[in-house]
């Protein structure tokens, strides 16, 4: 499968730098991972907006599409605002039909950056134009395009899919938690089972995989809190598992780049992500980068409940 050019690489690792940046004006601690496959058009620079989209890849189907908003070098962080979000199949004849719409309501509720999150449905591998439409107070509203590369298949476990049996670290492998995970206040219930053992339990469950203590930007102690949180309130019907991105001695493998076992077993190269699997090990829901109560709270008490998980309906 063809990966990400040179081009959107530098992308990434532009997106990157923003967001770190942002993390570091607001004197945020935590983490997560912007653009992989994705990048601005060439005139972006020039608006007053410019969306930065916070995803590694897209791939054919429904997808969580969180973006952030940068202006005048700052991040928009206002929960009033609203996108409006057209795409556009650039890999066929007609490249200028509409053939997906979606809004992107606000998410970063908790988060040191705003995010606003779409869930749009994309029906074809190939190149696409995803047309942002931002509303402004003092006039018409400013759209700004941008062009992402959608997959055929993802090889990260998709909704739909068994969830990889993994032996993950537990506490009986590392009984001293601080070396078993970077957070600095580590909740114990977190680290009792390995994926393998949920999937066996026929119950379902919540994985995230994250490093709260190197993440990259500034969402994953946050995100962390929110399953922390959530656990509390739905341990008896979900139970709850953390996987630390870099194995023990951290720092070193961070240094490095060297990730524990399930992160390439799950083929994860960025983080934060967290899957929702039902009671028969099948993936629901995923999601990349930054997660809040308000969006997160609706779709575990539906897997808590049995039901299809719908993340829209948040």
């Amino acid at each position: 499968m063809q990966r990400s050019s040179p081009l959107i690489m530098s992308q990434y690792v532009l997106a990157r730098m923003i967001m770190m940046v942002c993390a570091m004006l607001l004197v945020a601690c935590g983490q997560s991972s912007p653009t992989a496959g994705l990048y601005s058009s060439p005139d972006a620079a020039e608006n007053t907006f410019v969306p930065v989209l916070a995803v590694s890849e897209l791939e054919v189907g429904q997808n969580r599409l969180p973006l952030g908003i940068i202006k005048n070098g700052t991040p928009v962080n206002d929960p009033d605002l609203k996108l409006h979000l057209r795409f556009y199949y650039l890999d066929g004849d007609d490249k200028t039909t509409v053939r997906s719409e979606s809004d992107a309501v606000y998410r970063g509720q908790g988060l040191p950056v705003g995010i606003y999150v779409a869930y749009p449905q994309l029906d074809q591998a190939g190149a696409w134009s995803v047309e942002i439409e931002i509303p402004q107070t003092d006039g018409p509203p400013q759209t700004s395009r941008i062009r992402v590369d959608v997959l055929a298949e993802s090889p990260i476990p998709s909704v739909g899919s068994p969830a990889p049996a993994t032996r993950n670290l537990t506490a009986r492998d590392r009984p001293d938690l601080t070396q078993l995970t970077s957070d600095s206040v580590p909740d114990p219930d977190l680290y009792q089972l390995t994926i393998a053992e949920a999937i066996a339990a026929r119950k379902p469950f919540v994985v995230t995989f994250s490093t709260p203590g190197f993440c990259q930007t500034a969402v994953c102690a946050p995100n962390l809190q929110v399953i922390k949180q959530l656990k509390d309130q739905l341990q008896d019907e979900l139970n709850f598992i953390h996987v630390e991105v870099y194995p023990y001695p951290f720092s070193e493998s961070f240094q490095k780049q060297r990730m524990v076992p399930a992160m390439r077993e799950w083929h994860l190269r960025t983080e934060p992500w967290t899957f929702l699997v039902d009671a028969e090990g099948i993936i629901q829901a995923k999601y990349e980068g930054g997660l809040t109560l308000v969006e997160l709270e609706p779709a575990l008490r539906q897997l808590a409940d049995g039901q299809p998980v719908d993340p829209t309906q948040s």
